[in-house]
């Protein structure tokens, strides 16, 4: 049997990673922000709440005003057993924006998406009637498959969304897209940390997974060549982390099984540290923008 969770998995996952992300455009050649008057946040994972608040007070330090900070995601077949009950993706996004700081009128929620394509419509309407330029806060490992589903809208929602309208909103929006390591992600409080990664492995397996069997369908075709090496090593992890590929094989369901039995016997430890990696995140943002 091939032995999972080895230093070639990690390092797999990395070179994943360099390639099939998308690069932070949101600054000038000086490091001075764009003046965007909505910010995005997305998914289960509180990591992109941090970088939205991060992003509220660079602009208000910048330019004077507080901008909206959209908070997206519906509920989610784990994240419902993390999140305090009845509370969505985006709901608990908005919460941890509020505990960082950010003003209740500055956070709206957009949480009756059911997927990505629908999550991405929804910021698409909250924008494209404004005329508003946009920063998309967003975690390496979704950055791809939201960038690509947002410009593809029009493709995929026809009937909802046109051209012409879709061209001018993604001219106007940019990307905050941190470097993390993969070492940086597994953390209890988005639970990519337990089961020593499965649940990280899987998503990141995924990224090139859906290259190509969305591509045209529901994702824009990619502007570049993916590399051997990127294909080589997302297909390795794609055989032994399938969980979010298909999660009805042998792999799958295993890993699926022990992550939910990880979630529920480990939900005080994953609420603690998410009460701690909050209020470190709030001392580190009240050190840099005193606010």
């Amino acid at each position: 049997m091939e032995k999972f969770f080895t230093k070639k998995d990690y390092a797999d996952a990395e070179i994943v990673l360099a390639q099939l992300s998308v690069r932070t455009n949101c600054f000038d050649k000086n490091g001075k922000v764009v003046n965007a008057e909505y910010l995005a946040c997305v998914d289960d994972d509180i990591t992109s709440a941090f970088y939205a608040t991060e992003m509220y007070y660079q602009i208000h330090a910048t330019y004077g005003y507080y901008p909206t900070i959209l908070c997206v995601g519906g509920v989610g077949p784990l994240s419902k057993y993390t999140n305090d009950k009845g509370e969505s993706e985006g709901q608990k996004l908005a919460r941890v924006c509020e505990m960082l700081g950010a003003l209740s009128s500055q956070v709206k929620v957009l949480d009756k998406g059911t997927n990505t394509g629908l999550n991405c419509l929804d910021i698409y309407n909250e924008v494209a009637t404004r005329g508003v330029s946009l920063i998309m806060c967003l975690t390496k490992r979704l950055s791809l498959r939201l960038k690509q589903t947002f410009e593809y809208l029009d493709h995929q929602y026809p009937e909802k969304v046109s051209k012409v309208s879709l061209a001018k909103v993604v001219a106007s929006t940019f990307y905050y897209v941190p470097e993390e390591a993969v070492e940086d992600m597994m953390q209890m409080y988005n639970c990519k940390g337990l089961c020593k990664g499965a649940l990280l492995l899987s998503e990141i397996a995924s990224v090139y997974d859906r290259t190509y069997r969305y591509v045209g369908k529901l994702q824009k075709p990619l502007d570049f060549d993916i590399t051997k090496e990127t294909a080589q090593a997302a297909l390795r992890l794609a055989k032994k982390y399938p969980l979010k590929i298909n999660m009805f094989c042998f792999n799958g369901l295993w890993q699926f099984v022990w992550a939910y039995f990880s979630i529920i016997k480990n939900k005080n430890h994953i609420k603690l540290a998410t009460k701690l990696a909050i209020r470190e995140w709030r001392s580190e943002l009240r050190d840099r923008y005193r606010h």
